[in-house]
């Protein structure tokens, strides 16, 4: 059999003890030779072994062999690797040529692999968010909001007097009577000087005595109610938190923790999730306002109520808008001007004059029968 003339000096181990012996190495057409200086050579026949280390730069190349554990051999010089693939190209050994290119080759994986994460967070997740909001049940969505009002709105906080009571669900009945949604809806009247309106998921609301002491009629507060509504029918706030969810999970399994269930117990962090995109804001406007004239109430109220809301806030520059999460306030009083005359009949009001003096004087005087 005809033989190479390159020889390797090699360390062998014999899966006994972890004393090496110096050995002697020559490729064959078949396999490796191990020549010994105190025994017979041994013939390794390609498939027999297999190549466990010298495929990075500044490592020794180490084979070992399949069916003895703990057997190996160790060489220094990675050019036997291409005298092997040379001797049998499909060995599969590695090509020791690569490995120039081989922190190109790494740094390219790493670049492509965060580009993938990012592609599922960015795009696939909402998707997938979608799916699960749309499937969540009621139920489940009344439980998460009723556990966040109270952090939000805390019972010592909320005001129960009858009037309130009689307005907001007056205007509730208004809104949903043409509508087919499974949401029981509930407004609490938070004592806070705030100018300030929420909604949660499972159909929970809140405004602030801050807000209603700012509004003239029964028809500006529809116009707030409307608009958090959708945010519940949308289940934006359910997104919101499903995502937030997500994202800790993940978190939580890179790093090892457990925040992913910290945030579900977690009253605080699943308040501060509840921030709407603009999209959706913009939406729960337009879509409010739709509920608005379906109900034959008066549109102008929901334009007015945004008015009141421009006069304290403001707004910042234009050329800064897309700084904010929000749509401008007075873009969103212009989206909802076009349908101040959709209304084909003369709006109904929502309570009497005598109930809304009644409820104005309480606001007024800060009438707040606090809930026992």
């Amino acid at each position: 059999m005809a033989r190479d003339t390159h020889m390797w000096h090699a360390h062998f181990y014999d899966g006994q003890t972890a004393q090496p012996h110096t050995v002697q190495i020559e490729v064959l057409a078949n396999g490796l030779e191990v020549i010994f200086s105190n025994r017979p050579s041994e013939i390794w026949t390609y498939g027999s072994f297999r190549q466990a280390e010298g495929f990075h730069s500044g490592e020794l190349v180490r084979f070992e062999k399949n069916d003895t554990f703990g057997q190996a051999l160790v060489i220094d010089d990675v050019q036997i690797l291409e005298i092997i693939r040379e001797r049998d190209p499909n060995s599969g050994f590695h090509n020791p040529k690569l490995r120039r290119y081989r922190s190109l080759l790494v740094g390219f994986s790493l670049v492509s692999i965060v580009f993938i994460v990012w592609l599922l967070y960015g795009y696939g997740m909402p998707v997938f968010i979608d799916v699960i909001a749309r499937l969540a049940p009621v139920a489940w969505e009344k439980s998460l909001g009723r556990s966040v009002v109270a952090y939000i709105a805390p019972e010592e906080n909320r005001c129960a007097d009858e009037i309130y009571t009689e307005v907001f669900d007056e205007i509730i009945a208004r809104l949903t009577a043409p509508t087919n949604t499974p949401y029981t809806f509930r407004v609490y009247v938070v004592k806070n000087t705030y100018v300030n309106a929420f909604a949660l998921p499972g159909g929970y609301m809140a405004i602030t005595t801050g807000f209603l002491k700012r509004v003239k009629s029964a028809e500006q507060i529809a116009g707030i109610i409307a608009h958090e509504m959708q945010h519940v029918v949308q289940k934006h706030g359910t997104r919101a938190v499903l995502r937030a969810m997500a994202t800790r999970t993940i978190i939580a399994a890179i790093s090892g923790g457990d925040e992913g269930l910290d945030f579900v117990l977690d009253k605080a962090a699943l308040a501060g999730s509840l921030r709407f995109s603009r999209d959706h804001e913009s939406s729960a406007d337009i879509e409010g306002m739709k509920m608005i004239i379906d109900a034959k109430i008066d549109p102008n109220g929901m334009v007015k109520a945004f008015e009141i809301l421009l006069e304290i806030t403001g707004d910042m520059p234009d050329d800064l808008a897309y700084l904010s999460t929000h749509p401008l306030t007075k873009n969103r009083i212009r989206s909802l001007s076009p349908y101040l005359d959709s209304l084909q009949v003369d709006p109904i009001p929502i309570v009497s004059d005598s109930t809304w003096a009644r409820f104005a004087q309480a606001i007024r005087a800060g009438q707040c029968k606090r809930i026992d």
